[in-house]
């Protein structure tokens, strides 16, 4: 019941304008660390030398290096852990910014899109989450069609009359995000194009899911409307996201020495 309430939830705040706020909110990031070339590391990995122009700018400038006013989010190196901050390490920093993301889910999508390290990892876990939850939508949404029976019927009729609606909504929801994630403008105009594809697409996977779970005994069938809902929603999440990726630009980097002071 969790996935459908949280579904509910999504498609009734399906505003572009929050996406938009939460990607252009602001934050400081403060790299801590007891060894200079350790602090170095850090600042190459959140704004490397090959980041450039408008970006790099927005980068650096989100760096604090002052505890007064803290900053909201705060990374540390391995060799001087700090309490409130996260770990990071420079030579294996998958971990550490996981962790970092998890624990910032109020300023994650700003990170993303501010910090290129982070965009990638936060792509895949917004579409993985929007895939896992539109499969648990599946799954529910046949059980009336699969085990039959006054309970799955009230189930159906008083949640699920409208699953392909929540379904779509989801993955229109991720088409948003990963907009802001690039930095991209977002509303309903913007994505137009992308909205209508995902409409038209989502028709064909359910009709597909609806026939599979006819056709396929009892729980096999349930699974396999899960698993097209799940696939269906990663297949639309990285479309969107590989065809958005930009073109590489060829822009002025700022000094490496003016990111050393701010670092």
């Amino acid at each position: 019941m969790g996935a459908v309430k949280q579904s509910l939830k999504k498609a009734r705040s399906l505003k572009p304008s929050r996406i938009r706020q939460d990607a252009e909110r602001r934050f400081r990031l403060q790299l801590l660390s007891g060894h200079e070339a350790e602090r170095e590391a850090l600042s190459r990995l959140f704004v490397p030398d090959g980041l450039s122009g408008p970006e790099r700018e927005r980068a650096v400038a989100h760096f604090h290096a002052s505890d007064d006013p803290p900053a909201e989010v705060r990374v540390c190196g391995p060799s001087a852990p700090v309490a409130d901050a996260v770990v990071v390490h420079p030579d294996d920093p998958e971990p550490g910014l996981r962790a970092l993301l998890s624990a910032h889910p109020r300023y994650r999508l700003a990170l993303g899109r501010t910090y290129p390290v982070l965009r990638e990892l936060l792509a895949m876990d917004l579409i993985r989450s929007v895939a896992v939850r539109n499969a648990s939508l599946a799954a529910i949404s046949a059980l009336p069609e699969v085990f039959p029976n006054p309970l799955s019927l009230v189930l159906a009729l008083g949640e699920m009359g409208s699953d392909t609606v929540l379904l779509t909504a989801n993955q229109i929801g991720l088409a948003f995000e990963l907009a802001a994630l690039r930095g991209q403008p977002v509303g309903w105009r913007a994505q137009s194009g992308r909205v209508a594809a995902i409409v038209a697409g989502g028709l064909g996977w359910r009709a597909l899911a609806r026939e599979l779970v006819g056709l396929i005994p009892a729980g096999f069938g349930l699974a396999a409307k899960s698993g097209i809902a799940y696939s269906g929603t990663w297949s639309v999440g990285m479309a969107l996201w590989r065809s958005s990726a930009p073109a590489a630009s060829l822009q002025t980097k700022l000094p490496s020495r003016r990111l050393r002071q701010i670092a």
